[in-house]
């Protein structure tokens, strides 16, 4: 436990270095989680600038009034404004991103996730939320065309599982952070990313996670590129 601490506070001074470097990774405060995610399927892969840029063509009242406009624009149209953005593949994520629209729209009759918290919310019984916060977590699993860590990312968002997303940037940050005991498998990998977090509000997850990302991308996992 003492080491697990030690480490902790190491990586809390870390991440605050990161929130003051690279602020314009997080998601905006006002964001609910649907688009946080948009956001962060953006930025993943492209300079943090550019996913700016495409989220808002995407929010701007020119091109859609909402995004369930944005799920009935076609293919075209979303690949057009990811490459007017320079967010790329563009050809890759435009049906991706409409995918998932559609996918959240079926499942709550609406373009957003926070009607899934309200299920639970609004069961009765103890079962009752148990059975409904399993159908919420079985909807996320499932949804098709987002990274194998996406549905951790929206599982922490909805508060079902706190854990920090372990996508390859994320994890290679850890390890060059010497974060994880040697050799040690996904399982203790995840406990020790969860115990990590302890502490470190107000940032949560998400946020901790973008920072991460954004860390790797521009620095590297070690440190900044020569």
């Amino acid at each position: 436990m003492a080491a697990i601490r030690e480490k902790a506070k190491k990586f809390h001074k870390f991440v605050k270095g990161l929130q003051e470097k690279y602020p314009q990774a997080l998601p905006d405060e006002q964001m609910k989680l649907l688009e946080r995610f948009i956001f962060y399927l953006l930025f993943y892969s492209n300079p943090v600038t550019n996913a700016h840029k495409a989220f808002k063509a995407l929010t701007d009242d020119k091109h859609f009034a909402s995004w369930s406009e944005v799920r009935v624009a076609t293919v075209r149209e979303l690949t057009n404004i990811l490459r007017d953005s320079k967010v790329e593949p563009a050809e890759f994520l435009a049906p991706r991103l409409k995918e998932l629209l559609q996918n959240v729209f079926e499942e709550v009759d609406d373009v957003a996730l926070e009607p899934l918290t309200e299920r639970i919310e609004e069961a009765q019984t103890a079962k009752q939320k148990k059975d409904a916060a399993e159908k919420v977590r079985k909807f996320v699993t499932e949804l098709p065309g987002i990274p194998p860590w996406g549905p951790q990312y929206l599982l922490a968002g909805l508060g079902l599982d706190p854990q920090l997303p372990l996508d390859p940037h994320t994890e290679a940050v850890l390890e060059a952070q010497k974060c994880f005991p040697p050799k040690s498998k996904l399982p203790e990998k995840k406990r020790v990313a969860k115990a990590l977090l302890d502490g470190l509000e107000p940032l949560g997850p998400i946020e901790v996670h973008h920072l991460l990302v954004e860390h790797a991308k521009r620095d590297g996992a070690g440190g900044k590129k020569g």
